[in-house]
């Protein structure tokens, strides 16, 4: 799982708090029109649409916080362009939102498609519970001087799992006996 652009956005974010903190209005005094959720109209008066929808957000808390994460530091991000615009940094508030809060909700959205949320078609990790793979292995034997190797196919394991039995090393996993026969005749015949 990517983590890494959260911080990152953290860290812009915590600039533009920075100059929302030192003025003299009341952070309180957010129109209903700008919090976390709800669509004003254009900039002109420190009204910014949120670009994230209530639907969206909702589906986003369902499938959990790798997902729901972002968009709540994205929701942060809206909040605090809204409370700098309302204390005299409208030119600043209005290239953050153009800017990196639109990449926020970019991201948002594509790590929630990516883990499919709200689908049921997501990527599905492989079966480890069954063993049905097989390990090629090989032993090395040493004969006047020459270097000579015996192969096997050891299984059935499971998925990721190593194993070769007594006095071989592990060279691959091959997902079924036909194909680890056949890809460890290619790897002794390369010898």
């Amino acid at each position: 799982m990517q983590t890494y652009p959260s911080t990152i956005a953290v860290t812009l974010l915590g600039g533009l708090m920075l100059s929302a903190c030192g003025g003299g209005t009341d952070s309180g005094s957010v129109s209903a029109a700008t919090s976390a959720g709800s669509s004003g109209g254009t900039s002109a008066n420190c009204q910014y649409s949120n670009l994230i929808s209530d639907a969206e957000r909702k589906q986003a808390s369902a499938c959990g916080i790798q997902v729901s994460g972002n968009y709540a530091q994205a929701d942060s991000g809206f909040d605090s362009l809204v409370a700098a615009c309302k204390q005299g940094e409208k030119a600043k508030a209005d290239a953050y939102y153009s800017g990196t809060y639109q990449k926020m909700v970019d991201y948002a959205r594509s790590v929630s498609k990516e883990l499919g949320c709200g689908q049921n078609n997501g990527p599905t990790l492989p079966n480890n519970s069954t063993a049905s793979n097989y390990n090629f292995c090989v032993k090395s034997t040493s004969v006047n001087g020459k270097l000579s190797y015996e192969g096997a196919c050891y299984g059935p394991v499971k998925s990721g799992e190593g194993g070769c039995g007594s006095g071989y090393n592990y060279v691959s996993q091959y997902a079924s006996v036909s194909t680890c026969t056949s890809g460890g005749k290619s790897w002794l015949e390369a010898r």
